[in-house]
């Protein structure tokens, strides 16, 4: 990755805050239990080797219950609970990048339960408002009592699904519009580091769209998924509208995901999964925060915490689901960052 030497102001307001992390550190799980936790024999195994972590307060559920999801919630909702009451109101839009992905996968299942007229809260993830209550404002065209962050979207989705009858069209104006949305979020926050994370949250968007539909031979325009706002411009990326796969990794071998896209592309040709994407995708954020090693109390390093708590909590969920339904340790490793 480019090392950009970004000026990071520190800010007195976070010290505390940044002090309470720091000594939360310990509660990450190292290399060697995320390897062994791999390789338990089973989901009892794998619970014992959780015992003396920081989730232990949540084994006796999921021996219970045998799912996972509910830790990853839990934790989630303390997430947000502690950035609304730690943050400044002006960084509070950081929560909304931070759960970027979990928004935006809410709003396309609460529009997709009412084109399809079905309940589909099962594949609800709950960060602020409930599922129940989403539904309800976009029934009602009323978003009064929805988070003010996204009701815009929300109004925005529900219009554009009355009159777009192409799913997958739909799906991808409501992605071009939330993105757009998030990156004047991110702008009014005045803090460029953020700004630069949802610009290379942008690119992987849009590299993985192209990837998708060159794999998948989707009949669509460039203009449907290609959107503003990353480092790799508009019109670099509508030059591979005509190309193949191939050229794509050879001409964006400059750029900072070379590595990412070279290794999504032979495993989605080798084993026809876009999970390396996801996978490189983490590894690249994380070293992304490097610089932040540098700062004491700020905005940047309270998100930072929270990015790779969410990380750890996705790899352990992919591991305990592949132990209980018996998949193969290869295949589990290969999926998360061991």
């Amino acid at each position: 990755m480019v090392r950009i030497d970004y000026d990071i102001s520190d800010d007195s307001d976070y010290l505390f805050t940044c002090a309470e992390l720091k000594k939360r550190e310990t509660e990450f799980l190292d290399e060697n239990r995320i390897e062994k936790l791999l390789m338990s024999g089973g989901t009892d195994e794998f619970i014992k080797t959780l015992r003396d972590t920081v989730y232990s307060k949540y084994l006796d559920d999921l021996e219970d219950s045998g799912n996972f999801d509910r830790i990853v919630l839990s934790e989630y909702g303390n997430t947000v609970k502690f950035l609304n009451e730690r943050l400044r109101d002006e960084h509070k839009p950081i929560i909304g990048i931070l759960f970027l992905e979990e928004n935006l996968h809410n709003l396309k299942v609460v529009i997709k339960s009412i084109v399809l007229d079905m309940d589909l809260e099962n594949l609800f993830i709950p960060i602020s408002d409930s599922y129940q209550t989403l539904r309800e404002a976009a029934l009602k065209e009323n978003y009064k009592e929805i988070d003010q962050s996204i009701s815009e979207v929300f109004s925005f989705a529900v219009e554009i699904a009355g009159v777009q009858k192409n799913y997958r069209l739909m799906e991808l104006e409501i992605e071009k519009f939330y993105l757009s949305k998030m990156f004047d979020s991110a702008k009014k926050i005045k803090r460029q580091f953020i700004t630069d994370y949802l610009r290379h949250i942008i690119d992987i968007y849009n590299i993985q769209n192209i990837c998708r539909n060159k794999y998948l031979e989707e009949d669509l325009n460039f203009d449907n998924f290609i959107y503003e706002n990353g480092f790799l411009s508009k019109n670099s990326l509508k030059r591979f509208e005509s190309e193949n796969l191939d050229f794509l990794v050879k001409e964006l071998e400059w750029t900072d995901y070379s590595d990412m896209i070279a290794k999504g592309i032979h495993t989605l040709n080798s084993g026809k999964t876009f999970s390396s994407f996801k996978k490189s995708e983490g590894r690249f954020l994380m070293d992304f925060f490097d610089p932040l090693k540098f700062t004491v109390s700020n905005p940047e390093k309270i998100f930072q915490f929270f990015f790779r708590k969410k990380n750890e909590l996705r790899y352990l969920n992919i591991i305990y689901t592949g132990i209980f339904y018996g998949i193969d340790k290869e295949k589990i490793r290969n999926k998360v960052k061991v």
